[in-house]
């Protein structure tokens, strides 16, 4: 089976091989996946992360052999903890914006060097520091996402949607968890009620024939963060989500859920 990288800051996934069609996720820079198959130009794809398939541009990844494969998905790596770094090419100087989530490999605290597909990088300040506790890095990853545009299938600060802001937040705690919001309902222990919720629980929400549509992320005191228009903070309880900017409630409250963090 053949494997890749992203080699672009973001590569959409679509749901056909066509440009035109819908976007239903991207690949973040350095994220890796294996080629499920090819028709023209494009390739479909399954991203290693979460097993989310679509279909991606080859421009915008890189296919090695599997030797070379092998040796680059056994580096070691750290993740792109803030919202968006900058990274210069050590070979042509050229900025290069990553969003978070990015993949580092062989990443230099001190030097702030990385490389992906034989090529080195520098960024050009520290990456933002991490609270040790999962919980709390969860919680740290999604706010610096505040305000950040909703975009179906969205996955960075630039457009992002509910499941992705929820992914990413996860991921860059070091936990991986599945990309539709439906997908992540069905992990986790459920959680007697929304006032008992602890911060970084996720709270799911319904449509009228109680499917899952919507998730966001409880903040503790009431409040919770999910990409509804932007990624912003509202209030939450037993009913649902409570916008005051509109006087009412836009989310049915279906399920908390407490992951492993």
């Amino acid at each position: 089976m053949k494997h890749g990288i992203a080699i672009s800051p973001v590569a959409p996934m679509r749901a056909a091989a066509d440009e035109r069609s819908e976007m239903v996720s991207q690949l973040l820079w350095g994220e890796t996946f294996c080629v499920e198959e090819q028709a023209g130009r494009w390739l479909r794809i399954c991203a290693d992360t979460d097993r989310y398939s679509g279909w991606v541009n080859p421009l915008m990844v890189f296919l090695p052999d599997e030797a070379a494969w092998r040796q680059e998905a056994a580096l070691p790596s750290r993740l792109c903890t803030s919202a968006l770094c900058c990274a210069v090419s050590e070979k042509t100087g050229q900025r290069v914006y990553l969003p978070q989530g990015s993949v580092l490999y062989r990443y230099s605290e001190a030097a702030r060097t990385f490389t992906l597909a034989g090529s080195a990088y520098r960024l050009e300040h520290t990456l933002r520091r991490q609270p040790s506790h999962r919980r709390e890095a969860s919680i740290a990853a999604a706010l610096q996402l505040l305000n950040a545009p909703y975009l179906w299938g969205g996955r960075t600060l630039l457009g992002i949607d509910c499941s992705g802001l929820t992914q990413l937040a996860y991921r860059v705690a070091g936990v991986n968890i599945p990309r539709d919001a439906a997908q992540q309902a069905g992990m986790g222990k459920p959680v007697a009620s929304v006032q008992e919720a602890q911060p970084a629980d996720l709270a799911f929400f319904c449509s009228s024939e109680e499917k899952i549509i919507h998730v966001g992320m409880v903040l503790g005191g009431g409040r919770i963060i999910h990409a509804s228009g932007c990624v912003r903070i509202d209030s939450i309880d037993s009913e649902g989500i409570f916008r005051s900017d509109l006087n009412r409630y836009t989310h049915r409250l279906k399920a908390v859920k407490r992951l492993h963090l």
